[in-house]
């Protein structure tokens, strides 16, 4: 706290501390289901993902290992996926060595996936929350693909 002072006035002012910050970097791997199935034409999809994030990050000043299990579900947009393309939202949250809950877009073309959205860290309920990342969509299948096996790279940052 400090005074200042201007003539004959003064103004007591004070610093607010800035929230605490969390970001992080890691690696998503897990299987997940698709329903009714992708094939050759746009169908809507439900979808389904368990998996793990491991990885490293800083809460507030705190350095931190994660090492969590993720559990998501979601479903593509109303035109569908097939297997060629694919656009939808997923949510779902990841618990463990953090508090991690995330609402994400994806889009997938082939076997390449880019997700993107918002995270919360430890309930963060900031104004600058984000997580992105790059995706490998795998499956033995042929249409229709019903089970699927995916590995990411992240990144996130909640303030």
């Amino acid at each position: 706290m400090r005074i200042l002072r201007n003539g004959r006035f003064a103004l007591l002012a004070s610093s607010l501390p800035a929230p605490a910050a969390s970001a992080g970097v890691g690696l998503v791997q897990g299987a997940g289901t698709i329903s009714p199935g992708q094939g050759a034409g746009p169908t809507s999809q439900s979808i389904t993902f368990s998996g793990s994030l491991t990885g490293t990050g800083v809460v507030g000043t705190t350095p931190v290992v994660i090492a969590d299990s993720c559990t998501f579900n979601g479903a593509s947009t109303p035109t569908g996926d097939n297997v060629a393309v694919g656009v939808g939202n997923v949510s779902g949250s990841c618990t463990g060595s953090l508090a991690i809950a995330a609402q994400l877009t994806y889009v997938r073309i082939g076997a390449i996936v880019a997700i993107a959205g918002n995270a919360q860290v430890n309930g963060s309920g900031g104004t600058a929350n984000a997580a992105a990342g790059a995706c490998l969509f795998l499956t033995t299948q042929t249409p229709p693909i019903t089970n699927y096996q995916v590995v990411c790279a992240t990144a996130a940052v909640a303030v």
